[in-house]
């Protein structure tokens, strides 16, 4: 089978190798230089032990956590030469980023896989408000980057699955991220840049705190020529734009000593070009919440949780019957999704934590197909509702020395008022179904451990399930390709995927400021949603092919994660992980010859390593490099490994004056070429910021 490699790519490869071993040299030399610049002045830029809610709803250290969970902090976040969360967390081991934002073809498919779980089955949250929809369950198109860099407090990265805490799209993994509280003194920031590709962008920021009200506001605009997808473009063919404004607002308010209230707005909007003048997306985000926190006696807390999430998707097609110069179709999704979250935390006595709640979610959704010059009818609709009360205990021994975390979710799932018609289709007859209310259900439960051997070594071991429940879209969507030569039935009778997932790790101070942790986990998937062929036939000389969507596949997964992270000095950290992961095919009622194949798009080796360094008297600069070995690609259903790709990402900072700092920030520094994937190379981004 021929392989497709890019011109001289191989002695290309040689050449990166060498510089990335260069740099890997400089970056483990590096500290050498920078302790001659150490100053009392300089930030505090780690912590050897982080707080983590969403492994267990409450507050406990990461050392205290069963399940393997990373949290990059708000410095750590600030430091990251990227923007947008998918590229910020790209470093944490077991994590991987299958695109590049600049690309703007994620469709429907989420980008980020998370221990060879991918596609739609990684949950995000922001402050606890699921931000995963029901146009697939992803949230692929707001390319992660609707929340302002600088309104994050924390992400918090959970490997494995979390549906027993969280519910459905729980299966790789959590991504929470958490926006900050107001600054008790006023802070305000503006920040405006300018980059490759003609990207411009300015970025606003203001915290303050007056008597018991807080307010914090952050926004953000972008846009960018963008750049061509192949190296000799057609005609027809232009740049991939890009154009994204964002507004964040959150005022809280402290009702007494224990109890407070906050309230959060957010706005996104984006239009983003696929290659083409009429081959475009646009999306519109409009999300509220409100949290309430009350804190009864030393333990014991109530907190409760009500939000609303607008999502209005169009997507723009244009028609290759007149080589792409006119407006065929726009495809419109809008959905909205409300919620609520209630729970409690008991003390049942000093060594156990009792935590009980329930969770709702209701979430409707409209497809409508609009075709230009024509008054055909197509469309699509659904609602779902999910009922889900959920416990958590811990037990602690020995006076915290061991640890034992259980719990279990209850996820009750309805469907109804489900319909999809096409008055005019392109293929087959006209039609038009309704669906009767349809009912599921699936019982999540986890169980771990966490042992101190001693004050400088950890042992942890945890095992559960995750599952996701099919999207409105996957049961009620028809979905048509190829001027009807694809064509896709929906399915209303999908039943939900699962996995069952376990790991144990141990984690030592290798010495008073270096940290290690070694993993290993094993996971086993069902159910997995897939594409089964149930027909193809030949009209006009062309293939027209039918497909259902169907529960076809069984996959596992193992993998090791091995960590290490050194902090020198107070303004100095290193880190290097590695990540082997297997993922395969053990089963595909639709395609037995996939079994035994490996998944695509995820590599089999992951290496990531970085080191930050901040003095505000000299400068502030993190380097990244990245090392990514036998990632898997589909060849007339045959997976191969591509080449070996590695890159390298830097961000520089100077302050000058009181409040002015100058900043560049270089995204693969040495035009690393990825042999299988679509990616604008070398990105640059320079700017101000002032600080009031």
């Amino acid at each position: 089978m021929p392989r497709i490699f890019f011109a001289k790519a191989a002695t290309r490869n040689k050449i990166f190798l060498s510089n990335f071993i260069l740099l890997l040299a400089g970056l483990l030399a590096f500290p050498v230089f920078i302790f001659a610049g150490d100053s009392v002045e300089n930030e505090k830029i780690y912590s050897l032990d982080e707080i983590v809610v969403s492994t267990t709803r409450n507050e406990i250290l990461v050392s205290d956590a069963a399940q393997s969970v990373t949290v990059l902090s708000k410095e750590k976040i600030m430091a990251s030469p990227f923007e947008r969360v998918e590229d910020i967390i790209r470093i944490v081991p077991g994590v991987y980023n299958t695109r590049h934002f600049a690309t703007q073809t994620s469709g429907v498919s989420n980008p980020i896989t998370v221990r060879g779980v991918g596609g739609n089955r990684v949950l995000l949250l922001v402050d606890g408000v699921p931000q995963n929809d029901n146009f697939n369950n992803s949230i692929a198109w707001v390319a992660w980057g609707h929340i302002p860099k600088e309104a994050i407090e924390r992400i918090e990265i959970v490997r494995g699955p979390t549906s027993a805490m969280y519910g459905s799209e729980g299966i790789g993994g959590v991504i929470h991220i958490i926006t900050k509280k107001s600054e008790i003194n006023r802070k305000t920031s503006v920040r405006a840049e300018a980059g490759t590709s003609d990207t411009y962008a300015g970025h606003v920021f203001h915290s303050q705190t007056i008597n018991n009200f807080g307010l914090l506001i952050a926004g953000g605009y972008e846009e960018s020529d963008g750049f061509y997808m192949t190296q000799d473009p057609e005609d027809y063919e232009i740049k991939r734009h890009r154009e994204s404004g964002k507004v964040f607002g959150k005022v809280s308010y402290d009702l007494d000593d224990v109890s407070s209230l906050d309230f959060a707005a957010l706005y996104y909007d984006h239009e983003t070009g696929k290659g083409r003048q009429f081959f475009y997306d646009e999306l519109q985000l409009n999300q509220y919440s409100m949290n309430y926190t009350r804190q009864i006696g030393g333990n014991m807390d109530i907190k409760g949780l009500l939000y609303y999430n607008r999502a209005d998707k169009s997507a723009y097609q244009d028609s290759s019957k007149d080589n792409f110069a006119t407006l065929l179709r726009r495809e419109d999704a809008p959905s909205s999704t409300w919620g609520a979250d209630v729970q409690t935390t008991l003390p049942i006595s000093d060594s156990i934590k009792l935590t009980l709640g329930t969770a709702f979610k209701n979430v409707c959704w409209d497809y409508d197909d609009e075709f230009v010059g024509s008054n055909r009818d197509e469309g699509a609709k659904g609602v779902q509702q999910q009922l889900s009360p959920f416990a958590n205990m811990d037990i602690n021994f020995m006076e915290k020395q061991l640890i034992v975390n259980m719990g279990a979710r209850y996820d009750w799932i309805k469907t109804r008022d489900g319909a999809n018609w096409d008055d005019d289709p392109d293929a087959g007859e006209a039609y038009s179904n309704e669906y009767g209310s349809d009912e599921d259900s699936s019982f999540s439960p986890k169980l771990g451990i966490t042992y101190h051997l001693d004050d400088k070594t950890t042992l942890r071991a945890s095992g559960g399930k995750g599952f996701r429940a099919p999207s409105l879209f996957e049961l009620y969507k028809v979905h048509v390709r190829s001027g009807g030569r694809s064509f896709r039935h929906a399915n209303p009778e999908l039943e939900p995927e699962e996995i069952w997932a376990y790991d144990i790790g141990v984690q030592r101070m290798l010495l008073e400021k270096l940290q290690g942790r070694l993993t290993f986990y094993q996971s086993f998937a069902s159910d997995y949603i897939g594409t089964r062929l149930t027909n193809s036939y030949q009209k006009g000389g062309k293939t027209y092919n039918e497909y259902v969507l169907d529960n076809i596949s069984e996959v596992e997964m193992h993998g090791i994660e091995a960590e290490l992270n050194w902090y020198p000095a107070s303004n100095v950290s290193i880190f290097t992980n590695y990540t082997w992961n297997v993922s395969k095919i053990k089963e595909n009622e639709a395609n037995s010859f996939e079994e035994g194949q490996y998944l695509t798009n995820d590599p089999k080796h992951k290496f990531h390593a970085g080191v930050t360094y901040q003095n505000p008297e000299l400068f502030n600069a993190t380097l990244l490099l990245n090392y990514y070995i036998d990632k898997y690609y589909n060849v007339d259903e045959i997976t191969q490994d591509t080449d070996d790709f590695w890159s390298a990402d830097i961000s520089v900072s100077r302050r000058f004056f009181n409040g002015m700092t100058v900043y560049l920030n270089v995204e693969n520094i040495f035009d690393s070429v990825d042999n299988e994937a679509i990616a604008p190379g070398t990105i640059c981004s320079g700017g101000l910021k002032f600080e009031f």
